[in-house]
Parts: C-alpha cells; structure tokens; sequence
C-alpha cells in the first residue's frame, strides 16, 4: 500500500479520534516519522478538529469549565528538563537532556483533549436543546393566547353582527305600512305602567318596548299574551324588565287585544287575570 493509499484508507481519521488500539496508534505513529506526507495530514486532521471543538464551543458555567481545567492541568504530560551532572569528573559541565513526551504519551494528551472537546460539545447541544425547547414553550403559549384574542374578537364580531341585523329588523318593522302600534296601558293593579307593542300583520312579528312596569320578584317573570279571535289567550314568551329596550317576542298570527301578566318563572298557560298589568287593543 503506497503512502497516498494508507491516507485515504481512513486510518488517521481514526487515530485522531483516538478509536485505534495501541499497536495500530504505534503502526500509524511510525508511518508519520517515515514519511512526511502522512505527518502532514496527521496535522492537518489534528488542526481540523480543534477547529471543530472551538467553533462549537459555549462558554460553559464557571463550575464546570474550573472542573474541565483542572482535570487537563492535573493529568496532562508535560516536557521537562532534567540537568544531570557527569558522574565521572566534577570539572565537566552540567549536561541539560530534554525529555520530550513518547508517541503514546502525546496519543493520551490527544484523547484528553478529544475529552474536552466532547464535554464542551455535549454543553453546546445541552445549551442549544434547553434553548429551543424554552423557545418552544413560549411559541406554543403564544400561540394559545393569540388564539384566545382571535376567539373573542370573533365572538365579538358574531354580536356585533347579531346586534345589527336586529336593529336592521326593527328599523323595517317601524317602517312598514304594515306595523300597527299598541299602547298597553296599565291596569288598576297598577295604573302607572306603560308597555308598547309593535306587530306586523303581514310578517306576524312582534316587539315589545316597556316604558313602565314594576320590579319581579326572583321566582317571578311577566307573560306577554295576544288574544286570538278564535283561540283566546296565546302565549307570546317570557320576559325580564328591560326599560327603554325593544325585545323580540314570539309571533303573532293574529291578535285583538294584547295583555301582560306577572307569573311564576318560566311562565304559565294560562294567564292569571288577577295580576295583569297592562293591556291594550288592536284598532280595527
């Protein structure tokens, strides 16, 4: 295998992240002191993955960079200069030998900063993970609040258009050639009351505007009555007090006359003459 074969066989991609056995480090260690080619991309692939490990590298909380420091500083392997003097005569000068870490000692330093590189790489995505998903959370709370705004909005949106089709209804009814107005004035029970009724003898609507009735009490409402020809009294709906208010009533198919009484809640059918308020008829 030629030199250019053994780089591209991708063995000094595994010796430099330290996945080799020792034999096979030792193997690739001595290529590299025979051929300058293979010592040149050892240093290139070294050089590429500091790179990496810095690039990616978060200032990491002071406990656990302090932790990471002293680790490296306490097992690192470092030169030292060891001066020894010649055991042979005192007269000859101090010899200063330079021990230089072996092959596998810098192999350790490599895969001690492999180490470091990764715990600062698990820190990157550790930070990253924690950031994205607070982001997360934020987005989805958000999210949830500007659908509850759009949801109001829209149920506004829904009585507003509700309130206008009403009010939209009530200016044709008092329009129309067809609307006939009934005052209901009050009975001796209660001479001070005063409702009007609106009734359109085409389309049978009815609406009711009170002017003036007493308070009910809680277990009681008013009952408002048209009076078939035929039929006699009819119920046209239930009704709280809403003075200066036009409420929409049950129609009409035909009516002489139209009366209020005060009933237990929820209504009766049939009226109760001695508590009728007001009342009053249709002109001929």
């Amino acid at each position: 295998m030629n030199t250019k074969e053994y780089i591209e066989s991708g063995v000094l991609d595994l010796y430099v992240s330290g996945l080799l056995s020792i034999e096979e480090m030792r193997d690739v260690e001595l290529k590299a002191c025979q051929h300058a080619e293979v010592k040149q991309e050892l240093v290139l692939l070294q050089g590429a993955l500091e790179r990496f490990a810095f690039k990616y590298a978060i200032v990491p909380k002071p406990e656990v960079k302090e932790r990471i420091l002293m680790a490296i500083q306490s097992k690192s392997d470092v030169s030292r200069i060891v001066s020894i003097k010649s055991a042979t005569t005192e007269n000859q000068p101090e010899q200063d030998v330079s021990i230089t870490p072996s092959l596998p000692a810098a192999r350790t330093s490599l895969s001690r900063l492999l180490l470091a590189a990764t715990v600062l790489l698990i820190a990157v995505l550790g930070g990253a993970a924690f950031y994205f998903n607070s982001q997360l959370k934020n987005s989805k709370m958000l999210t949830a609040q500007l659908e509850e705004q759009q949801s109001g909005i829209l149920r506004q949106v829904d009585n507003l258009q509700l309130t206008l089709n009403q009010q939209t209804e009530k200016v044709q009814l008092l329009t129309d050639a067809n609307t006939v107005r009934i005052s209901m004035k009050g009975t001796d029970k209660s001479p001070a009351s005063l409702a009007l009724i609106y009734w359109n003898k085409e389309t049978k609507a009815v609406y009711l505007d009170i002017k003036a009735l007493p308070p009910t009490g809680i277990d009681s409402q008013y009952q408002l009555w048209f009076i078939d020809p035929t039929a006699g009294p009819v119920s046209a709906g239930v009704f709280d007090v809403k003075t200066g208010e036009m409420i929409r009533m049950t129609n009409a198919p035909d009516a002489a006359a139209f009366a209020v009484t005060l009933e237990p809640k929820g209504g009766s059918s049939q009226p109760t003459m001695d508590k009728m308020y007001v009342i009053g008829t249709v002109a001929s």
